[in-house]
């Protein structure tokens, strides 16, 4: 069941993490369909302790802020465990990426 919450700051971290994976586990810069991405945000929203380790990511990641630097890679802790491992059963492979023989 999907988690539930009222705090949109929270929700617009999430959005801004999963994107951020999904960069870093695709070697695209885009984001993941929406039903993919909207999963992967719910995965977060479901657990306290999600919720608060994207918190932290995004007090230190300025994710309303524009900049030229370039991406800092994401801090490999239990969320970054957890979202990825949801990503990675759910996400198809990139047309770029050759085929394993």
């Amino acid at each position: 069941m999907p988690a539930y919450t009222e705090n949109t700051e929270l929700i617009a971290e999430a959005y801004a993490y999963v994107i951020e994976m999904y960069r870093e586990l695709s070697d695209e810069n885009g984001a993941p369909t929406p039903g993919t991405e909207n999963q992967a945000v719910d995965v977060i929203l479901s657990d306290p302790d999600l919720c608060h380790a994207v918190r932290d990511w995004a007090a230190g990641a300025n994710i309303g802020e524009a900049s030229t630097a370039p991406p800092r890679r994401l801090p490999r802790d239990a969320l970054y465990e957890r979202v990825r491992a949801f990503l990675a059963g759910v996400m198809e492979p990139s047309v770029f990426t050759p085929a394993s023989a």
